[in-house]
């Protein structure tokens, strides 16, 4: 794939890897906002890897219509305590990496939302300053309409699997080089030079979601 390309995507919670390595360092990264929510997904969970090896974050969140709730209409579940939990997992996963420090009080503004928000506004922010912190081109854009398929580039049913050039993780030494883990893996090991271990082209085919 070049730099310009366009792709569709479901909205995740701190995007795997594989997503950013398919779209360069810009392009177009729309995002599915007319989709029935689909639980189970990286719709809102993300891995990151810790001490014990990978490990996924979950975000609980309230469906006014059940399974067809549009995804837009999702909310973050305040009544439970996920975002101290999530921030603690952050902190004793990242906490000795190189970066943690550097993007500490970036990131945790987003575990002290306290008014009511939806998972799809939520997770876009993320995304956002994920793409700022990678100095990234990359504008984000929203389909007007849900279509069942896209001919190109559609990656909100299916990751791009894509086979990473490995890069420092902290317990590399105990766990060997662990794979397929959210952009907040890369960037706190890795920082601004995050974009090095990105490689777009032969090396990405196509994975179900998980």
């Amino acid at each position: 794939m070049n730099d310009a390309v366009k792709a569709f995507f479901s909205t995740s919670y701190w995007p795997p890897v594989a997503c950013f390595a398919v779209m360069g360092h810009s392009g177009e990264w729309v995002l599915e906002k007319h989709e029935h929510y689909q639980k189970q997904t990286i719709r809102n969970r993300c891995s990151i890897c810790g001490a014990n090896g990978p490990q996924w974050l979950v975000i609980p969140v309230l469906r006014s219509h059940g399974q067809k709730t549009p995804v837009g209409e999702v909310m973050l579940d305040s009544g439970k305590d996920w975002q101290r939990v999530h921030r603690l997992a952050i902190e004793s996963a990242y906490g000795s990496s190189p970066y943690y420090e550097y993007y500490r009080d970036e990131i945790m503004p987003f575990y002290e939302i306290d008014y009511p928000l939806s998972l799809f506004d939520y997770n876009t922010s993320i995304l956002k300053w994920c793409l700022e912190a990678l100095d990234s081109k990359i504008k984000i854009s929203f389909t007007r309409s849900y279509l069942p398929y896209y001919e190109e580039n559609d990656y909100r049913s299916k990751l791009p699997l894509h086979v990473p050039l490995p890069y420092y993780q902290v317990f590399a030494r105990k766990h060997g080089f662990v794979p397929g883990q959210s952009i907040l893996d890369l960037l706190m090991n890795e920082g601004p030079e995050s974009w090095k271990f990105l490689e777009p082209d032969s090396k990405c085919q196509d994975e179900s979601q998980t």
